[in-house]
């Protein structure tokens, strides 16, 4: 099944690169750009086709890319109709257009995405010991915080998040359908900082868990495991409070009767086993919920989408910022192997998972291919500016070197980071 996961990646990635290139093609047409070929894939062409205006319509081997080919567009040329004989403007657009098809496919996708999928609604399972605000009752669905509701594209993390300490906000919960309460809350973060759990579901781990007992391995039952979870106390370290590291030497859960370190549970294992996150920041408001889905109708999708494809690009931006801030690390980087390999592994999680794959990907596309490096479309934009601001080109020698050397230089990149990747791996 592997194999078919990275057919199917594989495929993606060329349709994604097919809208980009075919942006600039229809851009190119309306405007009237010469094109001299639109091909999907690089290298040896496997099938050819010539239109009666000149132009080539072709499918190469090697599926990870495609390129749509401009008349005079790298040299000087006398045609008229060659792309740097023609306007700035036009040929802003028609560089932007890749870009825009790319972000219209993201939105057209994450109406699909959102039609079947839905979103999260958080609902309250159960209280937590430290349970202060009355008016809650076990069911309760959070839409709203403040009025804001909870969207695709906006969570309730992120929208208690914003509030102090003993600062009040409302909650707005729906009991029955269509029947809603509004309830005043105190955000009671100081006090229950350490145990915030938010599990997205209950307990799910199917392996048996014990414990150090008295130096015996006992093992444990799912529902005393839950308790002790609730009754994590905060351990406080100056202004701050802190959970109770679960892989510490003070507290230990095991995979078997075989009390070592190398079979004790690690943090990571437990909070993938249990769905559970463990916060030392943020809101608690003394219950724990799981998440259920709530679906979009075809006209409420196709209007969400729109806000949920700009999450997702803003998302994507704070990744690309991350690499200047030190947040996103290498380790967090690859080229076009890893990024196959990737898409190939959430393909494997499920049909959901897949289809939230291809606006995430097609907007990522759009965003970087934005990004004035040269080679891509964002630096050339760049040199029309430059133009339309200065009244005459830059050297287009120049021009052409910069670019060819951006090309080598992206080459040069994406294996070095596929290279990193694979290393690591086998390490």
């Amino acid at each position: 099944m592997t194999v078919v996961y990275i057919l199917i990646a594989l495929l993606v990635l060329l349709l994604l690169i097919t809208v980009h290139e075919f942006g600039h093609y229809v851009t190119g047409k309306l405007l009237g750009f010469k094109i001299n070929e639109f091909s999907i894939g690089f290298g040896k062409a496997l099938y050819k086709k010539t239109k009666r205006n000149g132009e080539v319509f072709s499918v190469r081997l090697v599926p990870l890319g495609g390129f749509c080919a401009f008349e005079g567009e790298d040299e000087e040329n006398p045609s008229p109709k060659a792309f740097n004989n023609q306007k700035p403007w036009k040929r802003m657009i028609v560089l932007a257009g890749g870009v825009f098809f790319n972000f219209l496919f993201g939105v057209l996708s994450s109406v699909i995405y959102l039609l079947v999928s839905g979103f999260a609604v958080p609902e309250i399972a159960f209280f937590t010991p430290a349970n202060q605000n009355a008016g809650f009752e076990v069911g309760d669905r959070i839409v709203a915080v403040d009025g804001v509701s909870i969207e695709a594209y906006r969570q309730m993390s992120s929208l208690t998040g914003k509030y102090a300490l003993n600062e009040k906000f409302s909650v707005t919960v729906e009991r029955k359908v269509g029947d809603e309460y509004e309830i005043v809350v105190i955000d009671d973060v100081q006090k229950y900082t350490g145990p915030a759990f938010y599990f997205a579901s209950k307990l799910k781990i199917d392996q048996k868990i014990f414990k150090n007992v008295g130096g015996t391995a006992t093992e444990i039952s799912l529902e005393e495991f839950n308790e002790y979870l609730l009754s994590i106390e905060p351990v406080k370290n100056g202004d701050k409070y802190e959970d109770l590291n679960l892989n510490s030497e003070t507290v230990k859960f095991y995979k078997s009767a075989e009390m070592t370190d190398e079979n004790a549970y690690s943090t990571e294992e437990l909070e993938n086993l249990c769905g559970i996150t463990f916060s030392t920041g943020g809101t608690s408001l003394g219950f724990v919920y799981r998440s259920v889905s709530k679906s979009y109708g075809f006209f409420e999708a196709l209007f969400k989408a729109w806000p949920f494809s700009f999450y997702l690009g803003g998302t994507i931006l704070s990744a690309l910022g991350g690499i200047f801030t030190g947040a996103t690390t290498l380790a967090d980087m690859g080229g076009t192997f890893t990024a196959i390999a990737q898409m190939a592994e959430v393909t494997s999680w499920g049909f959901n998972q897949f289809l939230l794959l291809l606006p995430l990907l097609s907007i990522n596309l759009a965003l970087f291919n934005f990004l004035p490096i040269p080679a891509l479309d964002g630096a050339r934009a760049l040199f029309v500016g430059i133009e339309a601001v200065r009244g005459k080109p830059i050297n287009r020698k120049v021009e052409g070197w910069i670019h060819t050397i951006g090309l080598f230089v992206l080459f040069a990149l994406v294996i070095f980071l596929d290279g990193y990747q694979l290393i690591t791996r086998l390490l």
